[in-house]
């Protein structure tokens, strides 16, 4: 058996473990437990899924043409299209940058009212 698809993750290596048997190419997916006895981070890149010598080849193109797919065909992109009104121009920094300043901020409080609590506590 050779490698075919170096995964971040288990879940990862899963979805084209999967995607390979739904295509008829067996696959096992190798290193998925390292995850709980090392630690989320160092096993990264350890997962692996294999494949049949003999079915490599087939594998990585089809692994290829799920990476490069279009999910959504250009008919559909208009559906999903935010420029269909006047005001859309007007907003359109302030909702790309909202989301993250909203998480880091609240990071930030929740930081600072932990290291409050524990000074008052003398932690």
């Amino acid at each position: 058996m050779k490698i075919a698809y170096h995964a971040d993750d288990a879940i990862d290596a899963q979805l084209i473990s999967d995607l390979l048997n739904n295509s008829g190419i067996f696959a096992q997916v190798r290193g998925a437990h390292m995850q709980g006895a090392v630690g989320e981070a160092a096993a990264m890149g350890n997962v692996k899924v294999w494949v049949n010598d003999e079915e490599l080849e087939d594998a990585k193109s089809i692994i290829d043409e799920w990476g490069n797919a279009a999910f959504v065909d250009e008919e559909d992109a208009e559906l999903f299209d935010d420029n269909d009104g006047d005001d859309s121009e007007q907003h359109s920094g302030q909702y790309e940058k909202e989301p993250q300043y909203k998480v880091l901020t609240t990071s930030f409080f929740i930081i600072v009212v932990i290291m409050v609590f524990a000074a008052l506590i003398k932690i």
